[in-house]
């Protein structure tokens, strides 16, 4: 994952459509700057303004809806005694991004109890698309796994209970109590990263690096304009490839860029 912050909220001279862009986060001392990567992302105009007006500590008479979900979460997080640790941008499908707000466990991960369903399962068999019944805090939830792995000899386990809460666990084999490391909610990236900005100090930005394969930008030194990566694989010293099956899917995409106002692209910030 590559931690990235807001560098600017731009209109579509075409449709007027709403841009949030990200900015790679960098080391400042390194000099290079050349190959930094930015992210749009398209998102809904009263999304934007929630971003803009938190930004631009501009002053409101009545809270906004994320106003009022950033106070709901602050509540949550007492009766969870847990912490929003961070919102990542973890997927783009067909022309779609996704994110997901992390919470994670301060005082550390609690247990909860997990059992097969149905009961005759065993452990070793918990996997992909696997049933389990999950209790924390007295609450019962029927997750289906959708992700598994070992390291240093403990099980992690990602499951989903179909509604939008992910759940990430580690144990060990053949044994009922788990400890509950983290959990997600899924969301839009416009309504995480609106929430994130209202956060003191403000919740880091992350984005996969898959997805920064598929849809960042990098500015053209000579014109200073922006411009999809030259080749799948995105910046040049990227770590994974996308295919050009894939690239053709994101053609929109690139054609939504060329619509935005970008003249003044890495100086002006929102």
């Amino acid at each position: 994952m590559i931690e990235m912050s807001i560098d600017s909220i731009r209109v579509s001279m075409m449709n007027y459509q709403r841009v949030v862009i990200l900015k790679e986060k960098i080391d400042e001392t390194s000099g290079d700057k050349s190959d930094t990567r930015y992210l749009p992302i398209w998102i809904g105009p009263a999304e934007a303004d929630a971003i803009a007006v938190k930004l631009q500590n501009v002053p409101l008479a009545r809270p906004l809806t994320h106003d009022l979900l950033q106070k709901t979460i602050s509540i949550f997080e007492t009766a969870s005694i847990s912490t929003f640790s961070k919102i990542v941008i973890n997927d783009l499908r067909s022309d779609t991004f996704y994110a997901q707000i992390i919470f994670e466990f301060e005082a550390g991960p609690p247990p909860v109890t997990v059992k097969p369903v149905p009961e005759s399962t065993h452990l070793n068999e918990f996997v992909t698309g696997s049933k389990l019944s999950l209790v924390w805090q007295e609450t019962t939830y029927i997750v289906t796994v959708t992700d598994r792995w070992q390291r240093s000899g403990q099980v992690f386990i990602e499951a989903d209970n179909g509604d939008g809460l992910i759940f990430v666990l580690c144990g060990k084999e053949m044994n009922q109590k788990w400890l509950l490391i983290q959990f997600k909610l899924d969301s839009r990236p416009s309504d995480a990263i609106a929430l994130a900005v209202r956060v003191k100090p403000s919740v880091p930005i992350y984005v996969e690096e898959s997805v920064l394969d598929k849809a960042s930008i990098i500015l053209d030194q000579e014109t200073g304009k922006p411009m999809p990566p030259s080749k799948p694989g995105g910046k040049p010293k990227g770590k994974s490839k996308v295919d050009e099956q894939e690239l053709k899917k994101l053609s929109a995409f690139y054609d939504f860029i060329n619509t935005l106002d970008l003249e003044d692209f890495d100086k002006h910030k929102s």
